[in-house]
């Protein structure tokens, strides 16, 4: 007789228990993906500092369109299922999280290269999510009724640099995280849609800003269009870690009517500007530095620093010639192959 009470009473259970049970939620917009890429972002691999690169941003309404819904439309049909049961969550993918402390508070996704990862926030009306955890974990959105992309929030994606990075390593295209319900239904994918090789900065120079002072120069030393006066020397340093080929080029404005190794004076429109002059740059004081043609060297030993001489002069570009403040910016940028 206990026997067959026992059974009677675990088969109520059953029933109760099947009772209580919902079909697996259906959302009311449709699943997206999110792409992000990554050849427009700019990382120095060389710095051993902690820094946050963002490289994704979607608000509400952007993923409002994406999905054909309205910003304040539910992400899930009540009538089809029971939505406490089945919470949103954000989740990441193939790669795994570790814990962390990154400068929004998160955790870190594992990118399979040593000192970088990724991260993603969201901030809604009321909660501000957080992928990973900086336990390392997934984020779990606490129930709310009708839940909307406003409650979910501005998506941040972030690239999370720790230190130097190794030269050749490769970010392939991937899915980084998933906004989810607890059993699996999609609703956001979030991916990398291009590969990404880290390239290190093989050269560098220890003369980012060289200083040029003329002194004063009296304009009777000008003997026409195209004479020069006012010679001075700077060096340019730079070093590389690898034997590559450097090449340097310089860049500033123009004058239009000069040879294009003329660099226009600053403020040339300013009645204290002098008028009638340029500056002009040579490499090893006979050969003029044209604007935004490279100079190009030859192989550079590794971690030899070499010292490459350069002269700034006046260069008369109009017949008369008006007295009065003569500075000029020029930029040079270092490119290897």
């Amino acid at each position: 007789m206990k026997r067959y009470l026992m059974i009677i009473t675990i088969f109520t259970l059953i029933l109760l228990s099947i009772t209580n049970t919902y079909a697996r939620c259906l959302l009311n917009a449709k699943q997206i993906s999110l792409d992000i890429e990554l050849n427009s972002i700019n990382i120095n691999p060389n710095i051993n500092e902690k820094k946050s690169i963002l490289v994704g941003e979607f608000r509400p309404l952007q993923l409002a369109q994406l999905m054909n819904i309205n910003e304040n439309t539910p992400l899930l049909n009540p009538h089809d299922c029971d939505p406490t049961g089945e919470p949103l969550i954000f989740t990441g993918d193939v790669y795994p999280s570790k814990a962390g402390n990154t400068p929004h508070g998160t955790g870190m996704i594992t990118t399979g290269i040593d000192n970088l990862y990724f991260y993603i926030t969201a901030s809604g009306e009321e909660e501000n999510m957080k992928l990973p955890t900086t336990s390392g974990s997934n984020y779990i959105y606490k129930y709310k009724d009708g839940m909307t992309l406003k409650d979910i929030g501005k998506i941040s994606i972030y690239l999370y640099q720790e230190g130097t990075l190794a030269s050749g390593k490769m970010l392939r295209p991937r899915k980084i995280a998933m906004l989810q319900t607890l059993a699996g239904t999609e609703l956001i994918r979030i991916k990398t849609k291009n590969n990404y090789t880290i390239k290190t900065q093989t050269c560098s120079t220890t003369t980012p800003r060289p200083m040029v002072d003329f002194g004063r120069v009296n304009s009777y030393l000008f003997k026409g269009i195209g004479s020069t006066a006012g010679n001075a020397g700077f060096n340019i340093e730079i070093k590389c870690t690898e034997s590559v080929k450097p090449k340097i080029t310089f860049s500033g404005e123009k004058i239009n009517y000069a040879p294009d190794s003329i660099i226009q004076l600053n403020n040339p429109n300013s009645k204290n500007t002098a008028k009638g002059v340029g500056i002009q740059i040579l490499y090893m004081g006979t050969t003029p530095v044209s604007l935004e043609n490279p100079l190009v060297f030859g192989h550079a030993a590794t971690n030899v620093t070499y010292t490459l001489p350069f002269t700034a002069r006046y260069y008369q570009t109009d017949e008369k010639i008006t007295g009065g403040k003569a500075n000029a910016t020029a930029y040079f940028t270092i490119q290897y192959e």
